[in-house]
């Protein structure tokens, strides 16, 4: 299903599944850069979920109410009046799952059903899989697709900026653009 990717090709692969309508079954969304994870998880929520049905076929959890059952429910749950679900889990770390719990999980990502999208966000805490969990991280990096959202480099936040200041009709000079980016320290949600 999901090939291994170059570095940086994997932010590729996702803008090309989203243009194209054809959304993966299991994401993981981790990164510096937190502006384009949230920009490309709502691009992914607007594709699969429709707002009159949204309450149904969204499925959202964090390391609080994440419940091994619950999840699997959520991912089987069929979608109601609409053709897709998406299940969105924010910061649980699969790897620390007790053993049963994490085999349990590595059989769910081996089988997300077609209409249903599993997306692992990680804002608060880092994403730091254990490749020694096999069983695991196997079912991940075959049917998943890795995404790291980086800070971005100068010369892209540089065009960012212009784009953006262009939008609201004003002017910046590159010179500009680079002391603001210094200034807020380089990353798009501090520099939105």
């Amino acid at each position: 299903m999901v090939k291994k990717q170059a570095s940086g090709s994997e932010l590729q692969l996702l803008k090309t599944h989203i243009r194209e309508k054809n959304p993966e079954r299991l994401y993981i969304f981790f990164g510096e850069e937190t502006f384009l994870l949230e920009h490309y998880l709502g691009s992914l929520k607007k594709l699969v979920l429709d707002a009159l049905t949204e309450s149904f076929n969204f499925h959202r959890m964090n390391s609080e109410t994440f419940d091994l059952q619950t999840f699997a429910d959520a991912v089987e749950n069929l979608p109601m009046m609409a053709e897709h679900t998406l299940v969105q889990v924010d910061d649980v770390d699969p790897f620390k799952l007790p053993e049963s719990d994490r085999n349990k999980l590595a059989e769910i990502f081996s089988d997300v059903p077609e209409y249903c999208t599993v997306v692992f966000t990680y804002l608060t805490i880092s994403w730091k899989p254990d490749k020694r969990l096999k069983k695991l991280w196997d079912a991940i990096s075959k049917h998943g697709s890795i995404v790291e959202f980086r800070k971005q480099d100068q010369r892209d936040l540089v065009a960012w900026v212009t784009r953006h200041f262009a939008a609201e009709g004003k002017r910046i000079s590159t010179d500009l653009c680079g002391y603001l980016i210094d200034i807020t320290g380089g990353t798009m949600t501090a520099l939105s």
